[in-house]
């Protein structure tokens, strides 16, 4: 866009007859001007070179080319030609992103940031980023332009720390912004740094208890990795202590049920791991691995069809999800049933043709039936050759147990596909709430905008009249 914007303007030399003197501002005719060309223009005519033309151009060049290297003199003329300009553009701006004008509100925000940069312009700026960032995931479903303007709010307001050192305004703001994104160490970082350098008042008490929130989710978190790795490590009575403890802080957390089933089924307690298993899909959570999950358990206790039942649901949740899907086709392998586990070995096939565990099912559908999978991956179900190969028993006792492993790796006799839920750091459960104590959130996520303003608390609302200049 900056390029763009650029290309909208030409340069003049002064004009022999444009004299200006305004108090310590004077016309420098060896600096040429900037003027905006009028809209689907290529070429200036001598009715487009007007003040208002070139006001307009220098703005361009104040919002999108500060490292321009006449920016000073374009923004001190500016000034000295309209000196409520930066005023009148914020409120302009205000409008324009109501109206969800964001090309033209970035504009203006940018003109006002750069042409009077203070705590309160650049707050405005970034959460016009993250109106934008909204906008764009969800009215144009374009999830990379949505976190590219997320990005852009956060540079917006990492360069406000540059520019205005430890100003409590950003770093209450910066700090929320961090805990919406769930990156809560940073966003400690800032909201400690913040309290040090902060005025008494109802803003800071509500800070103080935004930092024992987050301070809380940390421990809790901690808590859940510990599990966590207890699991891997084989040790799912250890898991089980400490998940207990997690869930008792956060019982509204579907996450450590599912690490809590996770672990009961690790300990062979199935019917258990099945509860906490409902648990998660109580609390509205619905997802490939809880089913998967829940298949598992259901096969220990002899249910297989339900079993089946549960994968299916798990594929139809997610249709990439190579666990379920090759489990599904394993159980209709065992079974006999050749036509649905070729088509799933096959729609498996076609996420991970190289998976050495497929590989296996494979071969041994090609040994039970005779009959060879080409290369070509195809969706098409086939009829069945063959009756169970005999001799084979022992291959199904081998693989009974499917999808016991979430290590990634294959004990004896398991050669289902396995899985870690994916909770890696920065993933576990306090990605799940997306909200915040009222007065925490500057960047109003809830996706909407309240009367007062989305700064309100920070007492510098881009709504506030002649903010700019206060």
């Amino acid at each position: 866009m900056k390029e763009e914007k650029l290309k909208t303007i030409s340069f003049i030399n002064v004009p022999s007859d444009l004299k200006m003197d305004f108090g310590s501002f004077h016309l420098d005719p060896a600096i040429k001007l900037p003027v905006q060309k009028p809209e689907g223009a290529k070429m200036l005519s001598d009715n487009d070179i007007t003040m208002e033309s070139i006001i307009a151009g220098m703005l361009t060049i104040i919002a999108y080319d500060e490292k321009n290297k006449n920016f000073s003199y374009y923004r001190d003329f500016v000034n000295a030609v309209q000196p409520n300009t930066a005023e009148e553009l914020n409120k302009a701006a205000i409008a324009k992103q109501q109206q969800k004008d964001y090309d033209f509100a970035e504009e203006l925000f940018l003109a006002v940031y750069h042409m009077l940069p203070q705590p309160a312009s650049c707050i405005n700026l970034a959460t016009l980023y993250s109106y934008m960032s909204v906008y764009e995931e969800e009215e144009n479903k374009d999830l990379d332009k949505a976190d590219e303007m997320m990005n852009k709010a956060k540079l917006t307001l990492l360069d406000g720390l540059r520019r205005f050192g430890e100003n409590q305004y950003i770093l209450s703001e910066i700090s929320s912004f961090e805990g919406f994104l769930g990156n809560l160490d940073l966003a400690k970082d800032y909201a400690e740094r913040y309290l040090k350098v902060a005025d008494e008042g109802e803003k800071k008490e509500e800070m103080k208890k935004f930092l024992k929130q987050v301070n809380a989710r940390l421990e809790a978190d901690n808590s859940f990795k510990e599990a966590y790795d207890y699991i891997m490590l084989d040790m799912p009575e250890k898991a089980l202590g400490v998940i207990d403890g997690f869930i008792k802080e956060n019982s509204d957390v579907w996450n450590g049920y599912f690490l809590k089933a996770w672990a009961l089924r690790k300990a062979s307690r199935y019917k258990e791991a099945r509860e906490s298993l409902l648990k998660c899909l109580e609390l509205g959570e619905s997802n490939g691995d809880i089913y998967n999950e829940l298949s598992i358990c259901e096969l220990e206790e002899g249910n297989r069809e339900l079993a089946k039942t549960y994968l299916n649901t798990a594929v139809d949740l997610d249709e990439d999800n190579l666990t379920a899907m090759s489990n599904l086709a394993y159980l209709h392998l065992m079974d006999g049933e050749f036509d649905e586990a070729r088509y799933y070995l096959e729609k498996s096939r076609k996420l991970a043709n190289d998976d050495a565990i497929l590989s296996t099912l494979i071969k041994a559908y090609e040994k039970k039936t005779g009959e060879k999978l080409g290369d070509n991956i195809t969706e098409e179900i086939t009829e069945k050759t063959e009756d169970l190969v005999e001799g084979d028993e022992n291959m199904k006792d081998n693989h009974e147990h499917c999808c016991h492993n979430h290590e990634h790796g294959h004990e004896e006799g398991h050669c289902c596909h396995n899985h870690e839920h994916g909770h890696e750091e920065g993933h576990c459960c306090h990605n799940h709430e997306h909200g915040h104590e009222e007065g925490h959130c500057c960047h109003n996520h809830e996706h909407r905008q309240e009367e007062g303003g989305c700064c309100a608390h920070h007492g510098r609302c881009h709504h506030d009249e002649g903010q700019a200049n206060g």
